[in-house]
């Protein structure tokens, strides 16, 4: 479905994703902390997973959420991902 998906690609559409989520007044970057600068709870995190994992159709490693601090981080794994 995505596969050779352009990083650029991915990155946007996980900053849509995180912006459908989270009713925050930031403008979302690739640098936007999740839990520091948007303040994502567990549930929201979840609910991402889920969402990135619908959006690309890939299976998400929970064991890689400790790692990721930013949609940047986020999007690299997500990359990986349909790389694999």
């Amino acid at each position: 479905m995505f596969m050779n998906i352009a990083y650029d690609e991915v990155l946007t559409t996980t900053v849509s994703i995180v912006s459908r989520l989270v009713k925050a007044d930031i403008e979302l970057s690739a640098d936007t902390d999740l839990l520091a600068d948007v303040g994502m709870t567990s549930l929201q995190v979840m609910e991402l997973v889920l969402e990135i994992e619908e959006e690309f159709d890939i299976s998400f490693p929970l064991n890689r959420l400790p790692d990721i601090q930013t949609i940047k981080d986020l999007a690299q794994e997500i990359a990986a991902s349909l790389d694999q």
